[in-house]
């Protein structure tokens, strides 16, 4: 027997719904709307979830969402059962982490095996093990409604950086204008003293400076930001590097003594680095970041760089290859 919520607003819908579950064994659960729905699954931690999508208050999409983005709720399978039936519908159901998508015409026997098949698939993502539940958690209607704003206004950041990411392709035209475009979009989001793309078979380094930065901060940057090649099995002597520097407005600076002079007691304290996989997921390059300031990327920084990460890989990867093919 397993443990289902189901949420409609419709009385006679969740009337039909629990009768079909609850003769295939089932405990059933009920709520009303997006946020009730919400609620009970914090509060009973089911097996299964069944949700309308249009419902007062809360829909059903935005509901699974906030079930799939929290670590307590996450693995819980989540059933969509909804009168809409375009393909946007089913697309928009996917995107929000739904396991199944079934339409209001359905029949018993169709409901119960669907519901079974996700238990199932669950069971067995878990290696057959028992799942691991959350302790209950009761949720107040103000609490519910907090975590979507959260949720909506992370999903619209999120957004906001990869669409800023991805028009730089439009917006900027040659190698060394990309690579300057995206170093500033970095800066707008996660501060750094020092940052660059370094692309290997280019043989190329392109810093970008946030903060006035001491020179020998500068060298241990190129040297780091060039090594950090080798880990992820590319290897670029450093010697044959031809390093720039990308200041404001996207110039470059070929004399590393131009740069802005920073204290020179203050050397490099934190360094990251990630890939830029180009077409074909192979390692074209890295994207390295350095502060002066010890532990100076948290979370945040590293969960929006994990954002950059691949439209910015795509974005450079498009930039190099067509200045390999030349002009049209």
């Amino acid at each position: 027997m397993a443990r289902i919520v189901i949420a409609d607003d419709s009385p006679t819908l969740r009337r039909i719904v629990s009768s079909v579950l609850e003769k295939a064994g089932h405990e059933v659960v009920q709520a009303e709307d997006g946020i009730g729905a919400v609620q009970q699954v914090f509060a009973h931690q089911p097996d299964a979830v069944v949700l309308d999508v249009q419902m007062p208050r809360v829909s059903g999409f935005i509901a699974a969402r906030v079930l799939k983005d929290d670590w307590q709720t996450a693995d819980i399978p989540v059933v969509m059962l909804t009168s809409l039936d375009a393909a946007s519908d089913r697309y928009w159901a996917g995107q929000a982490g739904v396991d199944r998508y079934l339409t209001k015409d359905f029949e018993a026997p169709e409901l119960a095996g669907t519901l079974e098949e996700v238990l199932l698939a669950a069971q067995a993502s878990r290696g057959g093990r028992p799942r691991l539940a959350a302790d209950p958690l009761e949720l107040s209607e103000e609490d519910v409604l907090s975590r979507v704003c959260d949720l909506l206004d992370r999903k619209l950041f999120e957004s906001s950086v990869a669409s800023s990411v991805t028009a730089i392709a439009a917006t900027s035209h040659g190698l060394e204008a990309t690579v300057a475009a995206l170093l500033g979009v970095a800066q707008r989001f996660v501060g750094y003293d020092l940052a660059a793309v370094v692309l290997a078979e280019e043989r190329a380094a392109y810093v970008a400076v946030g903060q006035p930065t001491a020179h020998s901060h500068y060298a241990q940057f190129v040297a780091a930001a060039t090594e950090s090649l080798a880990s992820y099995g590319v290897q670029l002597d450093p010697s044959a590097l031809s390093a720039r520097v990308a200041q404001a407005g996207g110039t470059l600076v070929e004399d590393p003594d131009d740069l802005p002079g920073g204290a020179e007691s203050a050397p490099m304290s934190t360094f990251l680095s990630m890939p830029l996989r180009g077409h074909g997921g192979a390692v074209v390059g890295v994207l390295a970041l350095s502060s002066a300031t010890k532990n100076a990327f948290g979370e945040t920084a590293l969960s929006t760089l994990k954002l950059v990460e691949g439209p910015a890989a795509i974005v450079i990867d498009n930039a190099r290859l067509a200045g390999r093919a030349g002009p049209a």
